[in-house]
């Protein structure tokens, strides 16, 4: 067994010290993106949200996509049912700016894939037809004023499919399992970068109406609960890049309990096995092994710590050099962590104070990011039901869901 743990912590080093050279890396593409100045185009566009019950200042993220620096586009409101609570908040916030062209779509049910989807779907056949771009957007979000000017930026390229940006919570409260949320969120988004392996995100993306008519992005979501694990499969398919777009981290607020937490996590995890099985694999043979070590680490040094005083000078030493160990692998951690805590300073600066207080989140959260990050892989080995806005899905295949509303 002691040939397995340093095998373990050998591998937990270099895995550490690779770590801390891609953030470097990574921090690095993230300044010299900021630095440089977009090019705009700013063509007729749409921006599709669908919305279901009230999220957290859902009136504020309404009123930053409806107030955005840009020539000239729709925003089109979609829900399922016509008595969805959210209408009277998205037509108090519509009244606040009556010059933007605004469309409300009760897209109706379906037993046959994702509410969300769904609602997409039906947005998309009512967008106007004059559009030139199509972007996708969630309501608990909120963007900052330049954001659709970033967004489509990366379009102009004939080679980018779509353009993305991703998510950054920011907890109001700055609670336990909110500020795990936010770790467990920011380790995902330093997976996108300057590369040929990104993801689309659903709450930040745009793509070109010929686009989806070329990937035939409505097959794909035909029997889909994944937006946008979706359309990153049509555009792969076709040969077409996803261009990550830094600019674009929507700001999301709010907290969460551990029961959403652990129900979030788990989604998020259950999804990726179904529709993106190489990432999902990938994930397990990263993680597990850490956490396997990280934890034996722990115990041994709670079970050496008790030794001391009864066996003596040698468990001493031997103790001594786990901590160093311990000590070294946690350090890359926080490093990390450090260099991921910049990048969402970098971006959103108006929220240092918020970042400043939940530092720690960033820092030394890596081994329950992990430990998290396992649990939703071993739930999701054993399961492929989640529940989504009191919807429950059972997920047959990517093209194959079970809708169960009596939830």
């Amino acid at each position: 067994m002691d040939r397995v743990f340093d095998v373990l912590a050998a591998l937990m080093l270099l895995k550490g010290l690779a770590g801390v050279w891609h953030s470097l890396r990574y921090h690095r593409y993230i300044r010299a993106q900021l630095s440089q100045s977009p090019h705009y185009w700013m063509p007729l566009t749409s921006v599709i949200i669908p919305c279901k019950g009230t999220d957290y200042e859902l009136e504020k993220n309404i009123h930053a996509i409806l107030n955005q620096d840009f020539e000239d586009y729709e925003v089109i409101f979609v829900t399922a049912s016509e008595r969805d609570v959210a209408l009277g908040v998205l037509h108090q916030a519509v009244s606040v700016f009556p010059h933007r062209r605004v469309k409300f779509v009760v897209a109706g049910f379906s037993d046959k894939r994702g509410e969300k989807v769904n609602n997409l779907i039906q947005g998309l056949r009512q967008s106007d037809e004059c559009s030139q771009v199509l972007v996708f957007a969630d309501s608990d979000g909120r963007p900052h004023r330049y954001w659709l000017r970033d967004l489509l930026s990366p379009l102009k390229n004939s080679n980018v499919g779509a353009s993305t940006g991703y998510r950054c919570f920011f907890p109001f409260r700055g609670n336990f399992s909110s500020v795990l949320r936010a770790s467990w969120n920011g380790a995902i988004s330093s997976l996108l970068g300057d590369h040929d392996h990104n993801f689309a995100w659903g709450g930040s993306m745009a793509i070109k109406r010929s686009t989806v008519e070329a990937v035939d992005l409505l097959a794909y979501w035909q029997g889909s609960i994944s937006d946008d694990y979706s359309l990153t499969a049509a555009l792969r398919n076709a040969g077409l890049k996803i261009y990550y777009q830094p600019r674009c981290l929507v700001s999301s607020y709010g907290q969460c309990t551990w029961r959403e937490l652990l129900e979030w996590s788990t989604r998020q995890i259950i999804i990726t096995k179904i529709y993106a099985k190489r990432f999902w694999t990938l994930a397990l043979l990263s993680e597990l092994p850490f956490v396997l070590f990280w934890w034996w680490a722990v115990g041994q040094l709670f079970w050496l710590s008790w030794q001391v005083g009864r066996v003596g000078q040698s468990q001493s030493q031997e103790g001594l050099v786990l901590v160093l160990l311990v000590g070294t692998i946690f350090l890359l951690s926080v490093i990390r962590g450090f260099f991921r805590l910049l990048m969402v300073k970098l971006i959103h600066p108006e929220e240092r104070l918020l970042l400043n207080r939940d530092w720690w989140g960033y820092l030394l959260l890596g081994p329950l990011v992990a430990t998290l990050t396992v649990y939703t892989l071993m739930i999701s080995s054993f399961t492929s039901t989640v529940v989504w806005r009191n919807v429950r899905y059972k997920l047959i295949s990517t093209q194959e869901v079970n809708v169960i509303r009596d939830y």
